[in-house]
């Protein structure tokens, strides 16, 4: 069995995650298991499953997601696993993290040099994909999921209220996509916040993520790229 593993801030990012690897592979083909990774320094490390898959005689692709519990900790937690995941055969490892608070958009040329410094690269290459500034910004080009949330979050109601449009601006460019999702959903006296994941990622339509969105985001496209070429 073909093995990847993906290392995420949080549990918003893992069930993104494996939301788009059903969306790209057959389901029936694949095995997912998420766990959560905690403490480790001044507190005892543990590590707790959160979901795993039904086994069934189909799957020939497995694929753990790491909640890692923070953007700082994707490396950190890379690092830890990386020989184990190396003697456990896996082919494939992907850290996702964000770009903001640690760092502004003229920091990404250092923060992608950074991430690949002093990490070992064989017998498994490591592929850092970005969220700019954050992963919000993926969320909020998948305009379509607005209704879901409420019929009043429009992209009329978005571009007269708000000032921007994001169907069509570089959502890269803005500094703080979280407030700006939670500015959306406030049209409609609702709110979206870190962890919101239960409402918003299951609202959003993956097939668009997976064809339409990565034309507009650089990382997002190494990421369907990559996962793509790991289910073939």
């Amino acid at each position: 069995m073909k093995k990847m593993a993906i290392f995420v801030e949080g549990a918003t990012e893992s069930v993104f995650a494996e939301n788009l690897i059903r969306e790209i592979g057959d389901q029936s083909r694949i095995k997912i298991e998420t766990r959560e990774i905690r403490g480790g320094n001044q507190v005892p490390r543990t590590v707790k499953t959160l979901r795993m898959s039904i086994p069934t005689t189909s799957q020939e692709f497995f694929v753990m997601i790491f909640d890692c519990g923070g953007d700082r900790a994707v490396k950190t937690r890379i690092c830890e696993e990386y020989e184990n995941l190396a003697k456990s055969g896996y082919e494939v490892v992907i850290g996702i993290r964000d770009v903001r608070p640690d760092f502004t958009f003229a920091d990404l040329p250092k923060l992608r040099v950074g991430l690949k410094y002093r990490l070992k690269t064989k017998p498994i290459a490591v592929e850092f994909v970005l969220g700019v500034m954050e992963i919000e910004a993926w969320f909020l080009a998948e305009t379509a999921h607005f209704s879901k949330i409420d019929a009043r979050i429009t992209l009329e109601s978005v571009r007269k209220k708000l000032g921007f449009d994001p169907s069509v601006d570089n959502l890269q460019l803005r500094s703080d996509p979280t407030k700006d999702l939670d500015d959306c959903y406030a049209l409609a006296g609702k709110s979206y916040r870190k962890g919101y994941s239960t409402v918003t990622v299951p609202a959003l339509d993956f097939s668009s993520v997976y064809f339409e969105l990565p034309k507009k985001f650089e990382d997002l496209a190494r990421l369907t790229s990559t996962i793509e070429k790991f289910l073939t």
